[in-house]
């Protein structure tokens, strides 16, 4: 009984920690996106989650740590909007069509996420943590399409499309470029499948889609709800 009980207070007490880890996070994301990353102190995360200094540090080592938990959320939010289009239209690289599209449309029409992602260009950890994620995310998709590339080939492969994706997103906002949003993302999606080597035909009808899906409002707004903080 006693052993039963103790069981129990423990799996209470890593229960709670967990929300209030979960808590820590939402706060500081909605933080990040309302006033920049730069702009957010970490006693104005604390003050806001009722914790002391102590305290946050049981769940994180600094600020920076928090950015990469933020977007890990952010996008893992993202992710689960696109995995359900995907099983919906039995198309597995629309789900990272979509996934691009989306990170896209959002940079570029809010300006609280532009921010949000800015702070992560910026910052060498938080940038290497989201391409890490993009990795994983790849060799899923090359699992799912059973195409075979070796570890260093997806990583490189990855690296240039995040190169290109970059460049392509600040001459956008620089206004070196006249091309719309649709042919941004469009382009991004051309470039990334291509380094894979699926087939133009498949490319062109995945844009297609991913355009169809991207221009409902429906879905603007299913995002707009997952990425509230």
């Amino acid at each position: 009984w006693i052993r039963g009980t103790r069981t129990m207070k423990m799996k209470t007490r890593k229960a709670n920690r967990e929300l209030l880890r979960n808590k820590i996070i939402k706060i500081s994301r909605r933080l990040f996106l309302e006033q920049g990353y730069e702009n957010t102190t970490v006693r104005q995360i604390l003050k806001q989650a009722g914790l002391s200094t102590g305290s946050l540090y049981h769940f994180f080592k600094n600020k920076e740590e928090i950015l990469l938990f933020a977007l890990k959320d952010a996008l893992l939010e993202i992710s689960s909007l696109t995995d359900t289009m995907a099983v919906k239209h039995n198309e597995p690289a629309l789900r990272y069509a979509l996934g691009i599209a989306l990170g896209t449309s959002e940079i570029f029409n809010s300006k609280h996420m532009f921010n949000f992602y800015n702070a992560i260009y910026k910052n060498e950890s938080a940038e290497n943590f989201m391409i890490s994620l993009k990795v994983a995310r790849m060799k899923n998709l090359l699992n799912d399409l059973n195409l075979h590339f070796t570890d260093d080939e997806i990583h490189s492969r990855i690296l240039a499309i995040h190169g290109a994706t970059r460049s392509l997103m600040l001459a956008k906002i620089n206004k070196q470029l006249s091309t719309t949003l649709n042919d941004i993302y469009s382009l991004i999606i051309k470039i990334a499948l291509s380094e894979f080597n699926i087939p133009r035909k498949k490319i062109d009808k995945i844009i297609q889609l991913t355009t169809r899906i991207i221009q409902r409002q429906t879905l603007s707004k299913d995002l707009e709800e997952k990425l509230k903080p």
